[in-house]
């Protein structure tokens, strides 16, 4: 697998062939996805360290639940008001940590591990159902996350034929 440091300039390498590969898998069974990809997601991360890598962290910006800024403000000795003056953006979503890299990441991880926000403690989202209707999020998360880099290209393995005869078909149709 790829190291962290390595990632974006390989992801540029082959970010065109992942929006194809999205879109081929699309038109692939759901439910047959939905397997290929948990059992990559379970094989990858039996044997990849997350807080060491910490990507995520540095380039993904998590929503915040209510429940969760009291959490973390109490950690942090703050009123909720006060955490979200510091640490967070209120946008369209709910509110946003408001820097990256998150000021919660240090040298040893995350400092508010125990109570981190959901969209933290469920990233990449590849052990959820139906796949299929997060496959942008999976297709720009190759970018951040080797194991989700990783998944592609194994995605790209396992329908090698029938992907290549899409990638073929796709450039007969493309206007020029």
């Amino acid at each position: 697998m790829l190291s962290p440091d390595k990632l974006q300039k390989a992801f540029k390498k082959v970010e065109e062939e992942n929006w194809m590969l999205r879109a081929f898998l699309k038109g692939q069974d759901p439910d047959e996805m939905d397997s290929i990809v948990h059992y990559l997601h379970k094989e990858l991360f039996e044997s990849y360290d997350c807080i060491a890598c910490s990507n995520c962290c540095k380039a993904i910006v998590p929503i915040v639940e209510e429940n969760e800024i009291k959490a973390i403000s109490a950690q942090l000795k703050l009123t909720a008001a006060e955490f979200k003056i510091k640490y967070l953006t209120k946008t369209d979503e709910g509110f946003v940590i408001n820097k990256k890299p998150c000021p919660f990441l240090t040298e040893s991880g995350c400092s508010v591990y125990e109570h981190r926000p959901e969209n933290c403690r469920e990233y990449l989202f590849t052990d959820k159902e139906e796949i299929w209707t997060r496959l942008i999020n999976l297709v720009e998360n190759c970018a951040v996350c080797p194991v989700v880099f990783e998944i592609f290209e194994r995605l790209k393995k396992h329908y090698r034929d029938e992907f290549e005869s899409y990638k073929v078909d796709s450039t007969a149709t493309t206007p020029v």
